[in-house]
């Protein structure tokens, strides 16, 4: 295994090379080469992982011991080392936006995101992916803080800021349905219902939209639970929502 590089030792290079800066100079030097470094392949790994995703790959592997993952939450937050499920959900949104766009378009697109860094790609990713112009996107991600830049995302997609508002009714109820999901496509597939509910109830509050689609649903469900043995152990094995309802 080759050792570790002393960084006392790179530093002190620098140094030798140019006796006019000072170590914190250096030190500031070394960070933004490191972060350059790093980011393009960061934003690459979203993209790379949504394929893993996408295709199902992440159950076709081993890890290094051997065994298969159990879930896809377990094996992004291995290979992405992260500590929680939300943010890898966010890191999968940016690959998603990233292959909505053709190259030589996704390269230019791949280098603005490393050149803005992965925290604010993914506040912007939304806006870009809906609304498709992310030179102006990648161009507030560069002039605004992440605090701002976020209002600004929220505002042109007609959400709710993040902060210390206080959330609208149900918001709370919304979030800990989507925290309860165990992967992607049922965070996609709730998404989906609360988008199109609050169409058809003509109200934004998850509440309301859930009540609305248990009464929507529980009539069939009370006739088919009724219904003859073979009928019920017919709806057993189907997935979560009878009549293809969990396709998007």
């Amino acid at each position: 295994m080759p050792s570790t590089p002393d960084p006392d030792d790179a530093i002190q290079r620098f140094l030798d090379q140019d006796p006019r800066l000072t170590r914190a100079e250096v030190l500031h030097l070394a960070l933004q080469s490191l972060r350059d470094r790093m980011e393009p392949d960061r934003v690459l790994a979203c993209e790379l992982a949504w394929e893993m995703h996408a295709k199902g790959y992440w159950s076709q592997v081993r890890n290094a011991d051997g065994t298969t993952y159990a879930t896809e939450e377990d094996y992004f937050r291995h290979v992405l080392g992260l500590a929680s499920w939300r943010t890898a959900y966010k890191r999968l949104a940016i690959g998603r936006m990233l292959i909505r766009f053709e190259e030589p378009e996704r390269s230019m697109l791949r280098s603005g995101l490393a050149a803005v860094g992965l925290a604010k790609a993914t506040v912007v990713a939304p806006a870009i992916e809906r609304l498709q112009d992310w030179g102006t996107w990648l161009r507030c991600a560069q002039d605004l803080s992440i605090v701002l830049l976020q209002a600004k995302v929220s505002e042109a997609l007609d959400a709710l800021p993040r902060g210390r508002e206080p959330a609208p009714p149900g918001e709370r109820f919304r979030r800990i349905v989507l925290a309860a999901m165990p992967d992607i496509e049922a965070m996609e597939l709730v998404e989906h219902f609360f988008r199109l509910g609050k169409l058809v109830v003509g109200s934004p509050n998850p509440i309301a939209i859930f009540l609305a689609g248990c009464r929507e649903c529980l009539p069939e469900w009370e006739v088919q639970a009724a219904g003859p043995r073979q009928a019920s152990s017919r709806v057993s094995d189907s997935p979560v929502c009878p009549r293809g309802q969990n396709s998007s």
